[in-house]
């Protein structure tokens, strides 16, 4: 495929360890030409930055407190070059072994009305269920390209979108308003943003990513509290798309089925109980 448009990739950093290392080897290897590769880095005291730098990344350094989700990336926008069309975000912690994900991710945007693309999440390799079922059922098999329409079947869902392993059209996110100076639930914000403009949001299953995270109670407690938040100060995403719908019984359903089949009952009330937690975080905002 030819690739007629400069595309840019970004990643904001701390502290990324051992590992952050074979992902830019992997990004190096990628199919895709990259006009820029910029590392946001929160003064990591590993080196971090230096890693990036020996890939021939550049790499503006900020102070940890300055850090925060939205605010982060967009800044890494504003840094962009003019002629940057597409810009691609991953996390940290994610992995790129086939060499065409971002090619893939990317080709989606040759429908003008596609806004922003994520890629499917598969579990790292190792990963628990527990790891892995959400993901699973978050990132199926199939693509699928959203739009306004799909509000009805999904509800809020339509929004969902993972800056993990997430692109956008440059001058779509600029119209959308860019990202906000928030800690969580940016991509959600601006995928909401570019729908309600008529725009689309593409799933591109063929473009594989790893990332998952095994769950600890203290983490997921304030992940979800803050997710909470988050609906709490933006009522217009459910306003505009409505609730989970449907949605949530599905996964509850795929959880219950996926863990029994591996560990049984007492595989069921873990995931249970973790949903628990979830749903008690989330309410308490």
């Amino acid at each position: 495929m030819e690739i007629r448009h400069k595309v840019a990739i970004v990643i904001p950093t701390y502290n990324a360890g051992r590992e952050f290392g074979c992902l830019l080897e992997e990004l190096e290897g990628q199919s895709l030409p990259v006009a820029c590769k910029l590392v946001i880095d929160s003064s990591s005291a590993d080196g971090t930055a230096e890693v990036a730098r020996k890939f021939g990344w550049q790499v503006k350094r900020i102070q940890k407190a300055e850090f925060s989700h939205g605010g982060t990336r967009q800044m890494a926008v504003e840094l962009l070059p003019d002629d940057a069309w597409i810009v691609v975000f991953l996390t940290q912690d994610v992995r790129m072994p086939d060499r065409h994900s971002l090619e893939k991710l990317v080709g989606s945007f040759e429908d003008f009305h596609v806004a922003a693309a994520y890629g499917r999440q598969l579990p790292h390799e190792g990963a628990s269920i527990y790891a892995a079922v959400d993901r699973e059922f978050n990132y199926p098999a199939a693509s699928r390209v959203k739009s306004m329409a799909d509000s009805r079947e999904l509800g809020i869902k339509t929004t969902f979108l993972s800056d993990s392993f997430a692109a956008y059209r440059v001058q779509d996110l600029r119209k959308a308003g860019g990202f906000p100076k928030i800690n969580i639930c940016e991509d959600m914000y601006v995928a909401g943003k570019m729908l309600l403009a008529g725009k689309h949001i593409a799933y591109v299953a063929e473009a594989e990513a790893r990332h998952s995270h095994e769950p600890k109670l203290k983490d997921m407690w304030n992940r979800y509290r803050a997710m909470g938040r988050f609906q709490q100060q933006n009522p217009w995403i459910r306003a505009s798309f409505g609730s989970a719908g449907g949605e949530g019984m599905k996964l509850l359903r795929y959880q219950i089925g996926r863990v029994h089949g591996e560990k049984g009952i007492s595989g069921v009330l873990k995931i249970l109980a973790l949903d628990i937690v979830k749903f008690a975080a989330y309410k308490l905002g």
